[in-house]
């Protein structure tokens, strides 16, 4: 009998050169063997450590997973061993999983670091979800902006705090005491460019970096601890709104696709006046640095970075109603 390792290499050799019957064949011998549970584990392992290296971390990896396999394909990554149930499906699975696995490209890696407490953060989420379920547009109108400016102010206040203490610890007087640090966000289809746009005019307006890495369906938004969590909260809440908002019968793929769009480009504008409107002429030299600061670890993670034309507007009816819907949901 073949040993375990050797079944897994050939299940996943053949898996690659779509060899189909010894592909089945290896995986009805591994689920036929009781001590292939324990190989199958830890090549698992190997390559989780191995993606890891790759810059692959364990969201990243169980959000790939479900988006290009399955639920069921990420779920192993928490329960890695076949079981004693339908071994046969379970093995051929954790096959798929290792081959997707070998495949992944290098990432950049990403430190996150903790964001600063914040006083109000649950009345931010409290404001969001209120936005989110209101059917009134004037209501949510006013309870996202008002999300929005507590947010800026939250961040500002932690800009002039670091800059504060960067002077105190440093000789350098433009030293800040945090640093950049990075997250990565879902970009899902469908109207996935549309998405990509609307995460981007947000960390845009909230002195962040966003790259989009479309072939992976995830954006990797840079900036600081508090101006990160602002994206990450922003982006879920108007997701949910534009796809409330949108027309549901009748409407064509162009049509959406051109709505949502337009979403992102007004919801931006509104969002980049809110953050104007807070800033003090004292900060704007700390906040400078810090956009340096955020420029520079672009350039250091993305070099080959590059700006994309977002395509033409195709449907002017769903232009025109995304536009609507940006002024309803966000700011004045």
């Amino acid at each position: 009998m073949h040993e375990p390792e050797q079944l897994i290499t050939a299940a996943m050799d053949a898996q690659f050169t779509d060899d189909l019957r010894n592909r089945d064949t290896s995986i009805a011998l591994l689920s036929a063997n009781g001590a292939a549970d324990g190989p199958l584990r830890a090549a698992l392992e190997r390559a989780v450590r191995t993606a890891a290296e790759r810059g692959w971390q364990p969201e990243d990896l169980r959000r790939h997973l479900t988006r290009f396999l399955s639920p069921e394909h990420a779920a192993l990554l928490a329960a890695p061993g076949p079981g004693e149930r339908d071994r046969l499906t379970a093995i051929s699975r954790l096959i798929d999983v290792l081959c997707e696995l070998r495949r992944l490209p290098k990432i950049a890696v990403l430190t996150r670091s903790a964001a600063p407490a914040h006083p109000s953060l649950g009345r931010i989420r409290a404001l969001l979800a209120k936005a989110e379920s209101t059917s009134f547009p004037a209501e949510a109108e006013a309870l996202v902006a008002a999300a929005q400016r507590l947010m800026t102010r939250h961040s500002l206040d932690q800009a002039a705090l670091d800059a504060s203490a960067g002077v105190r610890s440093s000789a350098d007087r433009s030293a800040d005491v945090s640093a950049p640090s990075g997250v990565r966000l879902p970009v899902d289809n469908p109207y996935e460019e549309a998405k990509a746009t609307l995460l981007h005019v947000i960390a845009e307006a909230n002195r962040c970096r966003a790259v989009w890495q479309s072939d992976l369906g995830f954006s990797t938004v840079l900036g600081y601890p508090a101006d990160l969590e602002a994206v990450e909260l922003l982006y879920t809440s108007l997701l949910l709104q534009a796809d409330a908002a949108m027309p549901k019968n009748g409407s064509k793929r162009k049509f959406r696709q051109s709505f949502l769009t337009s979403f992102a480009h007004h919801i931006g504008e509104r969002l980049a006046r809110v953050g104007e409107e807070e800033v003090t002429d004292d900060l704007l030299p700390v906040l400078a640095r810090r956009d340096q600061a955020v420029d520079t670890a672009v350039e250091r993670l993305f070099p080959a970075v590059r700006s994309v034309r977002g395509r033409t507007i195709q449907d002017l009816d769903g232009w025109e109603q995304g536009r609507r819907a940006a002024k309803e949901a966000d700011l004045t």
